[in-house]
């Protein structure tokens, strides 16, 4: 999705966002002191003084852990709407598993933990997949992860990268496309190892596509990436040079 449009996605969820923690808050409020709640509340001492983002963000995820939904959103709403990650998950967290989870709670939740995974954050991502696989009516679509996925393997994330290539391959939620495939094995063969340890795995797939498929037969790209996939100790590349080196 181009950059301008997802600043008009960023701006419409914002609003949404901020309605719904809004009509959660006046809800919290309204409510009796005496409601029986067991949660600690740490909001009455900690915010006596001034605090960083990130000790809000830290004091946020505390009450989350300690099941404090209220505090929590206190503490992260602010955060997560100025595009911290964490708090954003976070946040996302406190919607999906909140009391009195409505649907615009929910959605809010999934918006949320895409905009974390977008922005680079593993967990959201596990989380979002999570979702969609148990099929549940706020849950992200199989073009929503596609989505995501594209968004971070174009800023070279090998894991995305990664994960499209086997779905391109393999047509899971796209058409199948050898040159998408080939596509992204390149970004995630290109990272090192000690980053991505499936780098060289998807090195020596690029190798084999090129030495073995006939419409994309190139033998100097075969060469170079078995070359790339042995330097990252792929053991079958070696075996894979020693063949084409007789071509």
């Amino acid at each position: 999705m181009p950059a301008c449009q997802w600043d008009t996605v960023m701006k419409n969820w914002m609003t949404t966002a901020l309605a719904v923690i809004a009509v959660s808050a006046t809800s919290s409020n309204a409510a009796s002191p005496d409601s029986g709640s067991m949660a600690p509340r740490y909001a009455s001492v900690t915010k006596l003084k001034s605090l960083t983002v990130d000790e809000e963000i830290r004091l946020g995820v505390r009450a989350y852990r300690a099941g404090d939904f209220e505090t929590a959103t206190d503490y992260l709403e602010k955060a997560a709407i100025s595009g911290e990650v964490k708090a954003q998950r976070y946040l996302g967290y406190v919607l999906l598993e909140g009391p009195q989870a409505t649907p615009g709670k929910l959605r809010s939740g999934v918006e949320l933990l895409k905009n974390a995974a977008i922005a680079g954050d593993y967990a959201s991502l596990i989380r979002l997949e999570d979702l969609r696989r148990k099929g549940l009516a706020h849950s992200p679509t199989m073009d929503d992860m596609v989505e995501i996925e594209t968004a971070r393997a174009e800023n070279g994330d090998p894991v995305a990268a990664w994960r499209l290539a086997g779905r391109y391959e393999n047509g899971e939620g796209v058409i199948p496309s050898a040159e998408l495939t080939v596509r992204w094995l390149e970004v995630s063969a290109m990272a090192e190892t000690t980053h991505f340890p499936k780098a060289g795995e998807a090195a020596f797939r690029l190798c084999e596509t090129f030495a073995l498929n006939a419409e994309q037969h190139d033998p100097k790209r075969a060469r170079a990436w078995c070359t790339k996939a042995a330097e990252n100790g792929h053991a079958g590349a070696a075996i894979v040079l020693r063949r084409l080196a007789s071509l």
